[in-house]
């Protein structure tokens, strides 16, 4: 092609062709741009990606994408599931060294920043179930609270997941949910700058109240957050055994783990597992690798302590940060965390952190002040103009300079963690912001260390009221040469000065905590753990009433037998000027016996009660005089059986305390109620006599009463059987009727329809019979008295007739029809049915005399009285009648 021919022309004519193939190329290249996202893995970049420029803030920064593919957005972004580990090319938020920062925060008190917490272990890394629920208003927060804290957090980039103080109870931002493991996330991707206020209540982490959760979980915490893999920890569980072999609680099994894991695996972010293999990340942490970062802490934390059966899982947010002010914390993308933490009944989740904290902090320290081969000039104060004195590089021969120790400022001291007795502390020396090398270090006039490159030195805090930190430079008193810092292995530092003696002060807490865990009983054996800001205060002596008595161990604790007897006493802990001190108030044993008659006689009980500072005591020995005769029961108490003498001793041994109760003049007692009843008899018989009651009439009212009472028995009993016949009556003739109904003999619809007429006579038969009672009461009209009660008579003979008939509705019948039914089917006897039936009729329709028919009346009722209990009594059958189906 002719240098100037055009890419469209040939031999001076357009190529159209080859247009054509230039456009389609870039369409191709176009839509590759766009598609490839929608197929490809998360956090997977497109080809686009790696050759346009994307400003940072869009692409998420060096922290990567954080565990679980969040898009970008490291752990503000955690996601449904992560991965433990990762091959070293690859980008981790919770290794990464960015020193961006994510967001800042105003707090009442430094805190972890939680964002997301994960329930399932796979054995590779983790996963998150369970939905979400729209924050609205407070949420709860069970179980023991320890201080409110309240922060404001901006974030520096956007996030998909808020940090949050655990546990969290309010959020100003609206539009949010809660998971399920109480982490705060948003709708969508909230924006760079947003701003919001938060407050959380702080768990109860105080080591007595933890150690004395026990281990009734809730089931669902149990079954959800115990479970582990089999085939890829089976390793685990066996050496965790034997691991925490000699702890007693589940919060003593998880300080061993966590203490276990910071000393005997180092920090290294450059650390990763074999994916490929069976065994699961915490087995190979635990097992295989010597150094590992927070992922595999936590990680294989967890995972031992559900080989316990603890709950526990695995929380990922950001550490505290970058403290930048009084209650401001910087908060970057090399603070992004991981951590454990575990249930305890009555507390809820309380935070734990295996990972090493100094050795991750001065990774993060080293990171924040790596600076560039090439030096850059020294910062000039802003209230100072610049000079044109050169900066030396590191190439550059060093002047020799003198130190000048009466210069303002010297050594900057600070310390990685508030300073506890007894507890190691790093140093860190630096002159003007640069680490100091080879600088002796002394605690309170003892040397300690010299600082290495990093200026850091480790020692422990000594049991004083101060820590007086001294830096006395090198012990060579000749010009040092100092002037340009010096690197080594890429670190910079600077060499220490001659033998100087700047000091600071730090103030110590001196005031130990006590707890005690046991019965607070007079020869009872307790536990006593000593604390000193949260930090077991060791080897310190243990006293009580001034005598020491025992020694605390590594873990601040001790036992010791509690005096035995009952009162105040003193118990202390001191070592050095650290001294606490707690009194004991230990209860008396009370006894009290208490007849259970009014007087205490022999052969009667008593009923002893035992309790201690008020409280039942159970399991107390009780004798009585001098033979065991059992214990107290739950309730501090027991009977007792008094013996035939005139005095009992009844004697109560508890907590190496003893008590006796004597019971005196138990013959007195019987005499005086002896003599109580013999007046009381003497006086009966006087009174007796002065009325005239005697003997045989006394005799005779109880005869009386006793027949009343028969009497009554008797009609109870008549009325009883009766309703029984009545009812077995009722029984057979229903199963007359389906019995006719089955053999054909009556038809589905005539069967209902005497049902419904059954049923209307019993709801409208009442209110008849009853009219039928009062109008048979009412007045006859002019006639006698004897001419009105034979009517009423007559009337009720035949209710009472009508009583034993089983015709339906005999107020739609004649009683010739009545009389033939009762004759028929109710097979009643013939003459006395029509005896009733005639005068019935003769009294209502006759206008006769009824009075000379009353006897003849009562004569058939009778009759049929008799031949109806005949019936009911034969073969105790009740009689078959027809089944009742027409009017």
């Amino acid at each position: 092609m002719a240098d100037d021919e055009s890419l469209f022309e040939v031999g001076g004519t357009r190529d159209y062709s080859r247009v054509a193939l230039v456009v389609v190329t870039l369409l191709a290249l176009v839509v590759a741009t766009t598609a490839v996202p929608a197929l490809s893995p998360a956090g997977t970049d497109t080809p686009a990606s790696s050759l346009v420029p994307i400003p940072e803030e869009v692409r998420g920064g060096s922290g990567g994408s954080g565990s679980g593919g969040g898009g970008g957005l490291g752990a503000l972004s955690p996601g449904d599931s992560t991965d433990v580990g990762g091959s070293l090319g690859g980008e981790s938020a919770l290794r990464s060294q960015s020193d961006e920062v994510h967001f800042r925060v105003q707090s009442t008190q430094a805190s972890y920043w939680r964002t997301g917490a994960y329930g399932e272990y796979t054995g590779a890394g983790w996963e998150r179930r369970g939905g979400t629920t729209p924050v609205e208003g407070e949420l709860p927060v069970e179980g023991a609270r320890d201080g409110r804290v309240t922060y404001e957090v901006t974030l520096e980039r956007s996030a998909a997941s808020l940090p949050t103080v655990w546990r969290p109870t309010q959020i100003s931002r609206p539009g949010v949910s809660v998971t399920e493991n109480g982490a705060i996330t948003a709708d969508g991707a909230v924006p760079q700058g947003t701003s919001y206020t938060g407050v959380s209540q702080r768990p109860a982490d105080d080591p007595a109240v933890l150690s004395q959760a026990g281990r009734e979980y809730p089931a669902a915490i149990e079954d959800r957050y115990t479970q582990l893999p089999a085939d890829s920890e089976a390793r685990l569980g066996a050496f965790t055994d034997e691991l925490t072999a000699d702890d007693d609680d589940p919060y003593e099994t998880a300080r061993t783990i966590e203490r276990w894991l910071e000393s005997n695996k180092a920090y290294s972010l450059n650390a990763s597992h074999d994916p490929e293999r069976e065994a699961g990340v915490a087995t190979q942490f635990v097992f295989d690798m010597e150094s590992g970062y927070c992922e595999y802490f936590a990680t294989s934390m967890v995972a031992m302590l559900r080989s316990q059966d603890i709950p526990a899982r695995y929380v990922v947010g950001y550490s505290t940060g970058e403290q930048v002010g009084e209650n401001s914390y910087t908060v970057r993308g090399m603070n992004a965390h991981a951590w454990t933490e575990v249930y305890f009944p009555d507390v809820g989740w309380v935070r734990f952190d295996a990972t090493p904290g100094d050795e991750r902090r001065q990774q993060e320290r080293a990171a924040l002040d790596d600076e560039p081969a090439t030096a850059t000039p020294t910062p000039v104060p802003t209230d100072q103009p610049p000079t044109d004195t050169p900066t030396p590089t590191d190439t550059a021969t060093p002047t020799p300079t003198e130190r000048d120790d009466t210069a303002d400022g010297g050594y900057d001291v600070s310390l990685n963690r508030t300073a506890v007795p007894g507890v190691p502390v790093t140093v860190t020396v630096a002159e003007d912001g640069v680490p100091v090398m080879g600088a002796q270090v002394l605690f309170n006039g003892e040397p300690v260390g010299a600082t290495a490159t990093d200026g850091n030195v480790t020692a422990t805090v000594p049991y004083a009221a101060t820590l007086n930190v001294t830096i006395a430079g090198t012990a060579d008193e000749r010009v040092v040469v100092y002037g340009a810092p010096s690197r080594e292995n890429g670190r910079l530092f600077r060499p220490a000065g001659p033998a100087t003696h700047d000091t600071e002060t730090f103030e110590l807490n001196t005031t130990a905590a006590i707890a005690v865990s046991g019965d607070l009983a007079t020869g009872s054996e307790v536990s006593v753990l000593a604390l000193v800001d949260g930090e077991p205060l060791r080897r310190a002596a243990v006293t009580l009433a001034g005598e020491q008595v025992a020694t605390t161990d590594d873990r601040g604790r001790a036992t010791v037998r509690l005096p035995e007897e009952p009162g105040e006493t003193t118990l202390a802990v001191r070592r050095g000027a650290v001294e606490g001190t707690r009194t004991l108030t230990l209860g008396r044993l009370n006894v009290s016996v208490e007849p259970t008659a009014p007087l205490a006689l022999p052969l009667t009980d008593a009923r002893v009660n035992a309790t201690v500072a008020g409280e039942p005591t159970a399991g107390a020995t009780v004798a009585l005089d001098g033979e065991r005769i059992g214990t107290t029961g739950v309730d501090g108490t027991t009977t007792v059986s008094l013996p035939l003498a005139d005095s009992a001793t009844v004697a109560v041994s508890q907590y190496g305390q003893s008590r006796r109760t004597v019971l005196e003049g138990l013959y007195a007692n019987l005499a005086a109620v002896v003599t109580a009843l013999l007046v009381a008899v003497v006086a009966a018989v006087a009174l007796a006599r002065r009325y005239g009651v005697t003997p045989r009439r006394i005799g005779a009212a109880l005869a009386r009463s006793g027949q009343l009472v028969v009497v009554a028995l008797v009609g109870i009993g008549s009325l009883l059987d009766r309703a029984t016949r009545r009812l077995y009556r009722r029984a057979a003739l229903t199963v007359d009727h389906l019995r006719a109904l089955v053999t054909g003999r009556v038809s589905p619809t005539a069967l209902l329809a005497a049902l419904r007429r059954w049923l209307a006579d019993r709801s409208g038969g009442v209110q008849s019979t009853v009219t039928a009672r009062f109008e048979s009461l009412a007045p006859a009209g002019d006639g006698d008295a004897g001419s009105d009660d034979a009517h009423a008579t007559i009337r009720e003979g035949w209710s009472q007739f009508l009583g034993h008939v089983s015709v339906a509705r005999p107020e739609r019948r004649t009683p010739e029809a009545i009389a033939a039914h009762a004759v028929e089917v109710d097979d009643l006897p013939a003459d006395a049915v029509w005896t009733i039936v005639d005068a019935f009729r003769a009294v209502e329709y006759g206008q006769r005399e009824p009075t000379e028919r009353v006897p003849a009346v009562d004569a058939a009722l009778a009759a049929i009285d008799d031949a109806v209990e005949r019936a009911d009594d034969a073969d105790g059958d009740a009689p078959e009648g027809k089944p009742e189906v027409a009017d």
